[in-house]
């Protein structure tokens, strides 16, 4: 799916939080708020705002708290916040009346408050339409769909063994190359990618009906974030689904054509996605072939970790640069994207070679003309790990909008004997 927070990746905050209400020159501490924030950068916002500039009004401070609580999963602070906000002043433009709802709607969509996500919408289309631009409105339209199509389906819900039990899960490789799980509903087992970058669980149309899915009567666009590609999709649900002795109830998932999910002559049954794993806290990737799931997640003073919408996305360092890309235990392997290129040119036309490769995933196949770099060294976690042959985009990928440095498969995490995912404390970490 396409990213919640786009629109507000997209849209330059215009702050006009003022005292008496007149136009003002942005802070130098504002424009460079505004401007981690229209690049993805939350870890840098972050900690800017913690900083405490006595140049940042209570009101900005806030603003940009609330962006930040939304992209390290702690939506409820986020929806305090914007409440605050909201309510407490009659001065505020429309321009952040409408980044403030696109927040809104994204935070409650997360903790399952559907309709509450499909009232934000509604605000957002019938006042504030004129503050997003026509490829913001369509995706806004495309997003009603789905959230008005599941007003009356209650929160998913993680149930656990008890406050002990560690579940431990044996994981395979597809044909592909991708992490493939044993999930149960009802009677039947069937294999399940396991996708950080699936924004819904997916699931075919004939496996659909064979696991007892409820469709929705609900269609929307779906687009696939290797290709670009765009296809229509159908809204359903699975009132539980198990993994180990793991509990899911009112999974969401997109029911897809089952000729979308054919990729390289193999079928893509079942695809956990993002909200599923989100539950879990926290997830060890043994390479030895084990999923373990503890009781209790673990603190970490990392907190490398982010959400853009329903993308996970890393911070990272490369040449002393610290950079940010998507997270995708969904992909075989690691491709940077053209925004890599673009910021070390230099370096990727010396040291990688011209070549072209096939790429795909939900939607089909793709041809793009690459650079291939034979090494990249970078830190990641606590940990320093170096990609062989890696893919550079040269050109962006089409009808995509790209603002990440590139997409981190399985290659890295191939690299270490051990990944850990935790999405309470908000990090990623190798051993």
């Amino acid at each position: 799916m396409v990213s919640r927070l786009q629109q507000t990746v997209h849209l330059l905050i215009l702050l006009i939080l003022c005292h008496g209400c007149r136009p003002h020159s942005p802070t130098a501490i504002e424009q460079r708020c505004q401007a981690l924030l229209k690049q993805k950068d939350f870890f840098r916002l972050r900690d800017l705002i913690a900083a405490g500039d006595d140049n940042l009004s209570p009101e900005k401070k806030r603003y940009y708290q609330a962006c930040t609580d939304n992209a390290f999963n702690r939506n409820e602070a986020s929806d305090s916040a914007i409440a605050r906000l909201l309510n407490g002043s009659r001065d505020l433009p429309d321009s952040l009346k409408a980044n403030l709802l696109l927040l809104k709607e994204d935070n409650d969509f997360k903790l399952g408050r559907y309709a509450r996500a499909a009232d934000a919408n509604k605000l957002l289309l019938t006042s504030y339409s004129t503050q997003l631009d026509s490829s913001d409105l369509d995706d806004l339209r495309n997003r009603a769909l789905i959230e008005n199509g599941l007003v009356a389906i209650p929160a998913q819900q993680t149930i656990f063994p008890g406050d002990t039990g560690t579940t431990t899960i044996p994981w395979q490789r597809d044909k592909l190359g991708l992490i493939e799980i044993p999930v149960h509903m009802g009677d039947t087992s069937v294999l399940s990618i396991f996708d950080t970058r699936a924004n819904i669980s997916s699931i075919m149309e004939t496996d659909a009906k064979r696991l007892g899915v409820r469709l929705l009567g609900t269609k929307y666009k779906e687009g696939s974030g290797a290709t670009g590609n765009t296809f229509q999709v159908a809204l359903g649900v699975a009132d539980s689904l198990r993994f180990g002795n793991i509990l899911v109830r009112n999974v969401v998932f997109q029911v897809m054509p089952d000729s979308i999910l054919y990729v390289a002559g193999f079928y893509l049954h079942l695809i956990l996605g993002y909200p599923v794993i989100a539950q879990l806290r926290e997830v060890h990737i043994l390479r030895s072939g084990f999923l373990v799931i503890p009781a209790h997640p673990t603190a970490s003073p990392l907190h490398n970790l982010a959400m853009s919408g329903l993308d996970p996305i890393l911070y990272c360092t490369i040449n002393q640069d610290t950079l940010i890309f998507d997270f995708d235990t969904g992909a075989s392997s690691s491709i940077f994207y053209d925004n890599y290129y673009h910021r070390f040119p230099k370096e990727v036309n010396r040291n990688g070679h011209s070549d072209s490769v096939s790429s795909g995933g939900a939607g089909g196949m793709i041809r793009e003309k690459v650079t291939i770099l034979k090494e990249v060294h970078m830190n990641v976690g606590s940990q320093a790990a170096t990609l062989k042959n890696v893919t550079v985009n040269n050109d962006p990928i089409p009808n995509t909008k790209k603002l990440t440095y590139g997409n981190l498969g399985q290659d890295l995490m191939q690299e270490f004997n051990e990944t850990i995912l935790n999405f309470d404390s908000m990090y990623i970490d190798f051993k």
